[in-house]
């Protein structure tokens, strides 16, 4: 019915990763977390958290109220967030820090301060953006030297930190399941195909042990297929499902028997233990890619805990 009134039929989770993406100061009405925290924070897009189907109403009419981030106002930080960069902090920093961030302003704008000497890729910003969406109920956040509107700081904005210490009280929260782990699971939000090709990578030549799954949206699963990287992934063991992610997964596509996941995913790793009702762990994308190979999770990474001296 959607497709007979003209709606494109991608059905994934991260629409900006989708060709004709948002630009900046474009107005768009969409409705998932991590989507409109990302098209506002990194795209520069505009729009507020629209509740399920009216987003189908906007559509039709191509009209939204203007109010909310679609104001120049609202979209100004009103807490700024002076983060500590752990020395030699691998991809699994960017998940733990939106998680913290969301913690740390559950109900207004941040401004991340400290990450202006980091480079983070667009799979790292949406791995933050995700997980800040399940803390926060801030339709976006700022970071100092990255994202477009982070010099906008509001005349009365307040102040927090993040440390060291925050990040391993975050990795333990992350990781109370047992080492054994039954099942992997890659793509919330929807993989991209730059994370197809480096967990292909990764893979290469080795083969999976433990039930191991990515989900994609059809246009990313197209460009790695193109590029050859679904066939390295599926001849290391990994099942591809399309069109439909973790948060809506539910048996039998969930394995049944898996009892313990491990995933890279901030967002699912703070949803999974409630939608799956399974033990968790997380870790960085080639922690999870050495699981899927193992069985087993490893410990905390040294970036957390060499060289302590902080509780």
């Amino acid at each position: 019915a959607y497709v007979r009134m003209g709606a494109e039929p991608s059905f994934t989770c991260a629409p900006y990763l989708l060709p004709g993406a948002p630009v900046a100061g474009e107005a768009i009405a969409w409705a998932e977390s991590n989507a409109v925290i990302f098209a506002n924070s990194v795209l520069g897009a505009r729009t507020v958290k629209h509740p399920d189907f009216l987003d189908l109403c906007m559509a039709l009419t191509g009209r939204a109220p203007l109010s909310g981030v679609y104001l120049d106002e609202a979209r100004r930080a009103a807490r700024v967030i002076a983060v500590e960069v752990p020395a030699g902090a691998d991809d699994a920093f960017w998940p733990l820090l939106g998680w913290l961030a969301g913690m740390a302003a559950p109900d207004r704008i941040p401004l991340l301060a400290g990450l202006e000497g980091t480079a983070p890729g667009r799979d790292d910003l949406k791995a933050l953006c995700a997980a800040f969406g399940t803390t926060s109920a801030a339709p976006m956040l700022h970071v100092a030297g990255i994202t477009p509107e982070a010099g906008v700081v509001a005349p009365d904005a307040d102040a927090a930190r993040i440390m060291r210490a925050d990040f391993r009280r975050a990795w333990g929260q992350f990781n109370q399941g047992p080492e054994a782990v039954d099942l992997v699971a890659f793509g919330s939000p929807h993989f991209s195909a730059a994370e197809c090709a480096a967990l292909a990578a990764l893979l290469e030549g080795r083969r999976c042990t433990v039930v191991t799954i990515v989900t994609l949206g059809r246009a990313a699963l197209a460009h790695a297929r193109a590029e050859g990287h679904v066939a390295m992934l599926e001849a290391a063991g990994v099942r591809i499902v399309p069109d439909l992610c973790w948060c809506s997964i539910s048996e039998p596509v969930f394995p049944p028997a898996a009892k313990v996941l491990m995933t890279n995913s901030g967002k699912y790793a703070h949803y999974a233990p409630g939608l799956s009702g399974r033990a968790v762990r997380f870790g960085s994308l080639a922690d999870c890619a050495a699981t899927a190979i193992t069985g087993r999770a490893p410990g905390p990474p040294a970036w957390l805990t060499e060289g302590a001296t902080d509780a």
